[in-house]
């Protein structure tokens, strides 16, 4: 990184977190402009240039963050390590697994840049810039300095490649489990006309958990997000076999996950989630038939 007190950021993958981060940073002062480069065809965001490629963003940028997918991590890394330089830092925000970060750290080290592995430990929207962050790797003081002006939530988390993405995969196993067990719940339950019965009878048994309302949220969010949560929770069974566990839940909750998504939700609601799981159901249902 150059030496001058406002770094240069630069934001490969330009759809959900990305821009809410930048537009976070940016309404707490970072001087704009944020470069970004993003194949899809993305509505404008002010104090947001976006560039023609990978490589035209990494010569604007002193810090890269890669806020792509999980399947496409390892391949963004790569192609911008191609123009990567000593002095630059290369920070992955994916939810990919610990061995897909340390291939990450593989590629960017040996340009001479240094690789910050990052795991976001809380849903983005609503947080923006100040979401909770677990961040590896010898940049990750001076990242954390870099940010200190602007109220980040970053926690240096040591420098073994893997630990802060092990963190988040397995929270994962519990967070994704959940989702996609209070999915198979809800098919089962509102089809008999039960869910109410139900989740009354869970908040009984666990005081002071309102079922009905983690429901709500948890439906909703998988029903927009199933696709990218399943790859999250594979993530999270290859890091279990990695260790030679077999990875029963984790498989089935992928494939559930993934399954809702196929119904084309994402497609009508965008990022904004159903608010009812009776909703998510009730269409559901509709498009089954179609």
């Amino acid at each position: 990184m150059t030496a001058r007190n406002t770094p240069r950021l630069g934001f490969i993958g330009f759809g959900e977190a990305g821009p809410l981060l930048a537009k976070g940073l940016l309404a707490a002062g970072l001087p704009a402009p944020i470069a970004a480069r993003d194949l899809r065809d993305r509505p404008p965001v002010e104090g947001v240039d976006m560039t023609a490629s990978i490589a035209d963003l990494v010569e604007r940028a002193d810090i890269i963050l890669s806020t792509v997918t999980a399947t496409e991590a390892l391949e963004v890394a790569q192609e911008a390590a191609q123009t990567l330089k000593p002095g630059q830092i290369y920070m992955d925000l994916n939810s990919t697994s610990p061995m897909v970060k340390q291939q990450i750290a593989e590629v960017v080290n040996p340009t001479g840049a240094r690789f910050v592995e990052v795991a976001v430990m809380d849903g983005v929207p609503g947080k923006n810039e100040k979401v909770p962050m677990l961040l590896v790797g010898t940049a990750a003081k001076d990242v954390i300095e870099a940010f200190a002006l602007y109220g980040v939530n970053m926690r240096e988390f040591g420098t073994e490649y893997g630990r802060a993405a092990a963190t988040k995969m397995f929270r994962s196993v519990l967070v994704k489990g959940m989702e996609a067990l209070l999915q198979e719940c809800v098919l089962g339950a509102e089809t008999y006309g039960v869910a109410d019965e139900v989740f009354a009878s869970m908040n009984r048994s666990y005081a002071g958990k309102n079922f009905d309302d983690l429901a709500h949220f948890l439906i909703g969010r998988t029903a927009i997000h199933g696709a990218r949560r399943g790859h999250e929770l594979e993530e999270a069974a290859d890091t279990l076999r990695a260790l030679g566990y077999d990875a029963f839940m984790c498989d089935g909750g992928a494939k559930r996950l993934k399954w809702l998504s196929e119904f084309g939700f994402k497609d009508d609601y965008g990022d904004t989630a159903p608010e009812d799981y009776r909703e998510v159901f009730a269409e559901l249902q509709k498009r089954r038939k179609t």
